[in-house]
């Protein structure tokens, strides 16, 4: 299994990092992408990826920090982009929900770090929340075809809207305790078109609610795709750990 978006960079795990990847690792998760939201979790996500063969990194600006990206920030980024175990640019995006930065400035960091892994031909990690319009918009815009959607809550209809522009979806423990629309998404989704994550230390999967994630629950996603799709268990974890090892080509270089 890949967990291929995790925050162990975050304080929670300050105390038992080294017991939280040997759990993952015994519990069958052979890689997990640990993302960084601002430069000073991309450095911490990059130390952690030198330090342990299983973990990789990937750096960025989310939008709520979009806000602090000061000028070099660009420059930085690519800095550490350029070190094998670095897979992807972001956690990048739009939040429109909480609106901590502004959208002008949101639309503009998102559009320079898109801008940076064509550069680089590296995959971009993109956070939307309640601006599926003007992701769309952004996507169709820049011609972005190497993304995913990580987190993905949306309808079938925005799905597809992805989808047809090549970029891939992932989905969390949220999977677990929500059903519409997201059921409809995991029963129509080709298994080659999706990945699975754990996003921890937030959104443990039912019956963790709650509770710290770690990326060793990874196992409970799969399963309970598996479930939706009448599939075996065995089948979505292998199609899963295929599609993000394709797609993250860095994760095969190291």
């Amino acid at each position: 299994m890949i967990d291929t978006h995790c925050h162990i960079n975050d304080k929670r795990y300050k105390k038992d990092l080294n017991e939280v990847i040997l759990k993952a690792i015994d519990s069958g998760v052979q890689k997990m992408i640990c993302v960084g939201v601002d430069l000073k979790t991309s450095e911490k996500s990059l130390k952690i990826a030198d330090t342990f063969n299983e973990v990789y990194a990937s750096v960025g600006y989310h939008p709520h920090e979009s806000k602090e990206a000061k000028k070099g920030y660009l420059y930085e980024l690519e800095s550490m982009a350029k070190n094998p175990k670095v897979v992807a640019i972001g956690e990048t995006g739009l939040d429109y929900h909480y609106n901590i930065s502004n959208k002008l400035v949101q639309k503009k960091i998102f559009n320079e770090q898109i801008e940076l892994s064509k550069d680089l031909k590296i995959p971009i990690i993109i956070h939307n929340r309640s601006s599926d319009a003007d992701l769309i918009s952004i996507i169709e815009s820049t011609n972005l075809s190497n993304g995913v959607v990580h987190c993905f809550s949306g309808d079938w209809d925005f799905a597809k809207k992805l989808l047809s522009h090549n970029i891939k979806l992932s989905f969390t423990g949220m999977i677990t305790f929500i059903k519409d629309p997201i059921l409809e998404v995991l029963e129509k989704i080709n298994l080659e078109d999706f990945f699975i994550e754990t996003d921890s230390p937030y959104l443990a999967p039912a019956p963790y609610r709650g509770k710290r994630n770690e990326p060793s629950m990874i196992k409970l996603i799969a399963e309970k795709i598996a479930d939706v799709k009448k599939l075996p268990t065995k089948k979505i974890v292998n199609h899963t750990t295929d599609n993000a090892l394709k797609f993250f080509k860095k994760l095969t270089d190291s």
